[in-house]
Parts: C-alpha cells; sequence; structure tokens
C-alpha cells in the first residue's frame, strides 16, 4: 500500500497526538508530520509535500483560515487537499471557509470515526487513494478499544488540587452524548480538570469527546457555563477493579469567546 503524508496544525498538543493515533490506528502508512501554529505549517509546505492537510481555524501566528487563503494563492500549492478543523461552526464562518476553497472542515469535539472518515473521503476525492484501496485498509486497532485497556487502577488516588473553597462552590456535570453523570470536581485550571464519576452513570473512553458542566452553588443566580472537551486520561479511584468511582480527566478545547469569558470570570471567582 502507499504511503499517504499527512500534515496537522495546531496550537493544542492533544489534539495533533489524538489525530496521530486516531489515523495511525487505522492505517499504518500514514506518515504523519505536525506544526503547532499557521506560520510553522506554511514553513513545512514550502519544504515539504503533503497529500493532506488538517489544520485548526484559531491559532498564534497565523490562523486556518490565514493559511487556506495562503496554500490557495501558490501556483504549487492551489490544489492541495485542506481540511479544516474548528469549533468555530456558525453559517458565517463557513462561508468564509468555503470561499477560501476549503475541501472540507470538521468540528470540534470530533469522534475517532468522524475523523477517519473525513480524512479518507478527501484522500479518495483528490486521488490519492483510490476506492479499492481504501476498501482494502487493515484497520489494526480503535480507539475506541483501546480506551477500556487504559483505564489503570490507581496505587492511590490522583492528588486533590482544588481548593476547599471551589470544591464546595462548584457543581459538575460530566456529559457524553445522552449520558449525564453527576462529578465531584478534584482539579480545575484553565486547561483541564479532574473530575471523579460513577462508571454505573457514564463510561467515557480515551479521546472520546465530552463536556464538562460547571455551576456555583454560592451565587445567585448562580454561574452556569458547559465546555468542550476530550478525555485526556481514565484512572480507577481504588486498587479493585470492580470499583465504581472513576478518575476522569478532561483536557479542554477552545471555547467560543463568550464561554471563554465566562470562564475566566468563574476561575477568577474561586481564587
Amino acid at each position: 500500500m502507499k504511503k499517504i503524508r499527512l500534515l496537522t496544525i495546531d496550537d493544542d498538543k492533544f489534539i495533533r497526538h489524538l489525530v496521530l493515533k486516531t489515523l495511525r490506528s487505522q492505517y499504518s502508512s500514514f506518515e504523519v508530520m505536525e506544526a503547532d501554529n499557521g506560520r510553522r505549517g506554511q514553513a513545512m509546505l514550502q519544504r515539504h509535500s503533503f497529500d493532506l492537510v488538517l489544520c485548526d481555524w484559531e491559532m498564534p501566528e497565523m490562523n486556518g483560515l490565514e493559511l487556506l487563503k495562503w496554500v490557495r494563492s501558490e501556483e504549487n500549492l492551489k490544489d492541495q487537499p485542506f481540511i479544516l478543523v474548528t469549533s468555530l461552526d456558525s453559517k458565517d464562518n463557513v462561508v468564509q471557509a468555503v470561499e477560501a476553497g476549503v475541501d472540507d472542515y470538521i468540528a470540534k469535539p470530533f469522534t475517532p470515526e468522524q475523523l477517519f472518515n473525513k480524512v479518507m473521503k478527501q484522500l479518495i476525492k483528490s486521488g490519492r487513494l483510490t476506492q479499492e484501496e481504501a476498501a482494502s485498509l487493515v484497520r489494526k486497532e480503535r480507539i475506541a478499544a483501546s480506551g477500556g485497556a487504559e483505564v489503570l487502577a490507581a496505587s492511590k488516588a490522583p492528588a486533590n488540587k482544588a481548593s476547599k473553597r471551589q470544591a464546595n462552590s462548584l457543581k459538575a456535570l460530566l456529559m457524553q452524548g445522552e449520558a449525564r453523570a453527576p462529578a465531584a470536581l478534584r482539579d480545575l485550571d484553565r486547561r483541564e480538570a479532574l473530575v471523579l464519576v460513577k462508571r454505573s452513570e457514564v463510561l467515557p473512553e480515551i479521546g472520546s469527546p465530552v463536556q464538562l458542566g460547571l455551576m456555583t452553588t454560592d451565587e445567585d443566580p448562580p454561574q452556569k457555563l458547559s465546555l468542550k472537551g476530550y478525555v485526556a486520561s481514565l484512572q480507577l479511584a481504588e486498587r479493585n477493579p470492580n470499583t465504581d468511582n472513576l478518575f476522569v480527566r478532561v483536557h479542554f478545547l477552545k471555547q467560543d469567546t463568550e464561554t471563554t469569558e465566562a470562564f475566566t470570570q468563574l476561575l477568577n471567582s474561586q481564587a
């Protein structure tokens, strides 16, 4: 099978890792190169050829839309297959991306299945793979299948870093699909949260998209917000494989401006 080279551009290391793990688990001949902002991605596109570019929209130095416009203006890159990865899913953003010449886009949070399907669709559409080659791919390992194996029995519970005020004045809810589980907050900062949930109420997998709902309990009216994220790690709360208690570390994605401002205000109020 031919070698396929992809470039993933995202300032979030966790997302880059998720893309790499998803694609290589499906097809060992994927070669995935990484850049952590648009400017570095631009430099790599000038030095290397790629079968597909997966690029975040919101990045420092040069955002994804700016990079896409540059790609389409370059004679040797104007036909480069390009997918925008974004949490900006308003009609205006979609129109901007289409007008700039995007081949496809995928909204955060996405599942490994959604990512792989988008990638394969563009590789076939651009002629990098034939339908027959795509159909013959042997899927070595699914992230969804490996997630359960990555739940480790804890020798001790993760350190509780949340302040007493934070723990007492915030209620948390872990949401995955239709599942809703009350969550005991153990740690919270701008990048991630650690919560304790019941496995009988929700059982997420490594890499799966989730939302974390937060509500203050010491204000009237209470502050409420919902943060998009991915499951970064899972750990049993006790050295007992039958325990119902599970620690879930949620890595936050970029939020919209309103949510970001509300989250900053909430964190400041809990300091």
